[in-house]
């Protein structure tokens, strides 16, 4: 016989057991077994034929199956001092629940002793061996939802998911107030990428109970998948009000900071993340990916150097060096060599190779023998819309300044459901560098209003305003953010004043004081060798020139230019 005879076997057994449990005892005198009057119960949902009780409410607040509705209803199964076989498997269904799915909670629900064989339990244990059980026979709404329980497991099959998806909507079918279900669904949907199929669960579950910290998490957490950066600070801060110092919303908010730009306070929500967790690798990490971004080579080099004591070999330690050894020692053949060692340790990784990519791109010289084109063709042939592959080959043109290209590539990322930010930002360089400042301006003020605190978008709104002439609104946004501005950023915004004065003195001041702040900006160097090369001053001009070779030295551009002073000069 198989497991699924044996299965439903083991399920009328379960059931005719609890019927003559029901049963009444002989009349005194009688030799007869007389079974008493049976009395109609109320059956909450559908085909719930071994749960039924003289409180509907217990399986009511069961199949809601929220935390807090699975306490009322362990509540009213002691207080009924009935403890049958059924009460015995409904505990022990409260019990897995909530230690499985609602995992913050604190509640603990003993699970009764000498429970008899049943198709309950055996789903439960099933799940917890990582494996989907198809033989419940799906009588009722726990044998339909708790093979799903799976999910919760460290499992990593997913070939179970399209029958997960069939018999949880099959449940929500049979209880559309059930939190537990709409939450599972939420989850299968997240786990199979399906982000706003998600984030619609989530939030019908939150409608049903929004004391559900679970349900409300990872409707956040979903929200950083689709990049609404945003509303994952707001919501995830606002939650911290209910549950102060929650690690996981203190990450949240830390992630969403983090790709906003708004570093400063991304760096107290780290700060708040390592205090609890001080080995956190992933956040030491993002903690040393915020010092790159702010172009501080020194701490993040030494945080590096720190954090390779204990692993050299982890992907994101590998490229953020990577990184250091490009941007601040301009060492291409270092920050080759990392890369290099990270594709023969993770070959197939995307992060991997678009690095490599945008390595190649950058450095204008082939990494482990190829192209940059050749890396993104890898990722797009296996992921054809890859927001990341194609977006380094926008990068790649605008760096070329083949701006048609560009655009028409950052046209079609922005066509994907929900672009990144830095999709977005890119579309707007695009822009300004084909004079689309009317397209520019809709885009980067919309995000201005949405991330008034990120550094990149108050770049790229100033550079708007200044590629159409709106001097006055440019150097007001200067003024005010000069006074608390980084070194980078500070560098920035001296170059971009002087772009906007007509007067030689103003500009070559606001040259150097771009250059104080960061030596090695490369945009206010060129720009000083223009301003002399226009002037005839060739030897001055060279001068400039020479330190921007120096930091890009496999830019042709920059090399025949170079060149051609030399002839001047001769």
């Amino acid at each position: 016989m198989g497991k699924k005879g044996k299965t439903v076997i083991l399920w009328i057994i379960t059931v005719v057991f609890f019927l003559f449990s029901c049963s009444s005892t002989p009349k005194s005198g009688s030799g007869e077994f007389v079974p008493s009057e049976i009395t109609s119960l109320y059956v909450p949902g559908k085909n719930n034929g071994f749960f039924s009780f003289p409180d509907p409410g217990i399986m009511t607040n069961m199949e809601i199956g929220s935390p807090k509705y699975l306490r009322q209803a362990v509540t009213k199964v002691k207080n009924s001092g009935i403890m049958t076989d059924k009460e015995k498997v409904i505990l022990t269904i409260a019990s897995e629940i909530m230690s499985t799915v609602w995992v913050s909670e604190t509640t603990y629900i003993e699970k009764p002793k000498d429970i008899s064989p049943n198709v309950y339990t055996e789903a439960i244990a099933t799940a917890k061996s990582g494996l989907y059980d198809e033989n419940t026979g799906k009588y009722d709404f726990f044998t339909t939802v708790l093979p799903s329980l799976v999910l919760f497991s460290s499992s990593t099959d997913t070939s179970y998911y399209p029958q997960a998806l069939e018999d949880l909507n099959s449940a929500l079918k049979m209880n559309d107030n059930s939190v537990l279900v709409l939450y599972m669904l939420g989850y299968l949907h997240e786990s199979m990428g399906n982000y706003s199929e998600a984030l619609k669960m989530y939030s019908r579950a939150i409608e049903l109970d929004r004391d559900c910290f679970e349900c409300c998490y990872r409707a956040i957490n979903v929200k950083l998948s689709l990049g609404n950066y945003g509303d994952v600070y707001r919501e995830a801060e606002n939650l911290l009000k209910k549950y102060p110092q929650n690690l996981d919303l203190l990450k949240l908010c830390a992630k969403s900071l983090y790709y906003v730009g708004d570093y400063a306070k991304a760096e107290d929500y780290i700060a708040q993340v390592l205090q609890q967790d001080s080995t956190n690798a992933e956040y030491i990490l993002l903690r040393i990916k915020i010092l790159v971004e702010q172009k501080d080579y020194v701490k993040a080099s030494t945080l590096l150097d720190l954090y390779a004591r204990t692993d050299k070999k982890a992907k994101e330690y590998l490229l953020l060096r990577s990184r250091v050894q490009l941007e601040w020692n301009k060492n291409t053949i270092a920050a080759a060599s990392s890369v290099e060692q990270a594709l023969e340790l993770y070959p197939n990784d995307y992060d991997v190779l678009l690095a490599a990519a945008s390595l190649a791109s950058s450095s204008k010289r082939k990494i482990a023998g190829l192209e940059a084109s050749d890396f993104a063709e890898m990722v797009l042939e296996k992921d054809p819309g890859n927001q990341g592959a194609l977006y380094i080959l926008a990068q790649k043109n605008i760096e070329s300044e083949n701006w048609n290209e560009a655009y028409n590539t950052t046209k079609t990322l922005l066509g994907e459901e929900a672009p990144s930010l830095e999709t977005k930002l890119l579309h707007v360089r695009a822009c300004i560098g084909l004079g689309y400042t009317k397209e520019a301006s809709q885009i980067i003020e919309a995000l201005y209003e949405e991330y008034p605190d990120s550094e990149a978008v108050k770049e790229s709104y100033i550079r708007v305003l200044v590629s159409k002439k709106d001097y006055a609104t440019a150097q007001s946004l200067i003024s005010t953010y000069l006074p608390s501005a980084s070194s980078s950023f500070k560098s920035f915004l001296y170059y971009q004043q002087s772009l906007m004065t007509n007067s030689d003195t103003e500009k070559l001041a606001a040259l150097r004081q771009s250059l104080t702040a960061n030596p090695r900006n490369i945009e206010p160097l060129f720009e000083l060798y223009v301003y002399y090369y226009k002037k005839a001053d060739y030897r001055k001009a060279q001068y400039y020139l020479k330190q921007v070779v120096s930091l890009d030295s496999s830019n042709e551009e920059y090399l025949r230019l170079n060149q051609e002073l030399d002839s001047l000069l001769k």
